[in-house]
């Protein structure tokens, strides 16, 4: 029988394990290596005794071990994005790679990242305890009002969004039955001042065209606000809509960070709404109608060019009645 040779085996098997266990592997040896060279302390060799008792009581299984790595290599995916983003902060910090009191999922280091990308990126959710969960992905909250789902009401709303949640997102629903009048009425407004609702849907293709312009585009961002129709996911997610998960990415933060600041503006055309709202409620309600119902806004030219028309066609019928009388011939001479 040929002869094993458990070395050559060993280094095999070791170029399998992944990246981190190797380095921790490599470190190890070193450090056997380092003080066997210098002698030993005894406080760090008991601190180094109860890490690795802390570790073999994490790993029990096979199972336990493998949850076990692949936390540890989440960590160091979050290090390595420390140290990319924020060189210089990383150089200089003091921040511990060890876990610290109740906290069981986080180390210091990798609390100070979140931290910096929350201030320089975009607010992680606000909800969520960071001490309770691992997150293995990146954790974003909704701007938006979850409105398929969510109990609201409408006083709590913002004057553009509660308008045109109850006229074009709940319009048929029980809200529009026995809270329309009411919304209205908070505007000094009644039903009978605002032309009806012709369409389910506003044609978007003719409003598309002129997104340029900055009223159009306000009520587009509007109405896909409330629908949840943006392709921004901090303004789309909704319960019934679940966020995409977001891997821990310099490319995925670079893009959440656009789509954030993406988000201002939908706010500026809310705001504008508003303003407008507060000028001269109805007329800007029957400007949303309008481009809702037809995709334009009311136009003073049309408005002039009809009234132009009537006076024109009255003017001919006039000038045919006046001929009429010119060409009669007297019944009866004296």
């Amino acid at each position: 029988m040929a002869k094993v040779n458990t070395k050559t085996l060993k280094a095999k098997s070791d170029r399998l394990l992944p990246h981190i266990v190797r380095r921790l592997i490599k470190e190890n040896r070193q450090r056997r290596i380092n003080l066997s060279e210098t002698g030993s302390n005894f406080r760090g060799n008991l601190a180094k005794t109860v890490a690795y008792l802390n570790w073999k009581a994490e790993c029990n299984s096979l199972s336990e071990a493998i949850h076990y790595v692949a936390s540890e290599l989440e960590r160091e995916k979050i290090y390595a994005l420390y140290r990319r983003l924020f060189p210089n902060e990383w150089r200089t910090s003091s921040a511990s790679f060890t876990k610290i009191g109740d906290n069981e999922y986080h180390t210091e280091r990798e609390f100070e990242f979140i931290s910096l990308v929350s201030k320089n990126y975009f607010p992680f959710c606000t909800w969520l305890d960071w001490l309770d969960y691992r997150f293995d992905h990146i954790p974003i909250e909704g701007v938006n009002l979850d409105l398929c789902c969510g109990e609201f009401e409408w006083e709590e709303f913002r004057p553009c969004l509660r308008f045109a949640v109850a006229a074009f997102l709940w319009r048929g629903g029980g809200i529009y039955d026995w809270d329309w009048n009411e919304i209205l009425s908070s505007f000094n407004l009644q039903l009978e001042d605002l032309p009806p609702i012709n369409h389910e849907n506003p044609p978007y293709q003719a409003l598309e065209k002129q997104r340029d312009n900055p009223k159009i585009q306000r009520f587009l961002h509007l109405i896909e606000f409330i629908y949840h129709d943006t392709g921004n996911p901090f303004i789309d997610t909704t319960c019934c809509q679940p966020m995409e998960l977001f891997e821990w990415t310099q490319e995925n933060l670079e893009k959440l960070k656009t789509e954030y600041k993406a988000v201002q503006a939908y706010f500026e055309s809310m705001d504008s709404l508003d303003e407008d709202i507060e000028r001269n409620a109805r007329k800007t309600f029957k400007e949303l109608i309008s481009l809702w119902n037809t995709g334009y806004l009311p136009s003073k030219n049309r408005r002039k060019e009809a009234a132009d028309n009537c006076e024109d066609s009255s003017g001919l019928l006039i000038n045919i009645l006046a001929g009429l009388e010119e060409t009669a011939q007297p019944v009866l001479t004296i």
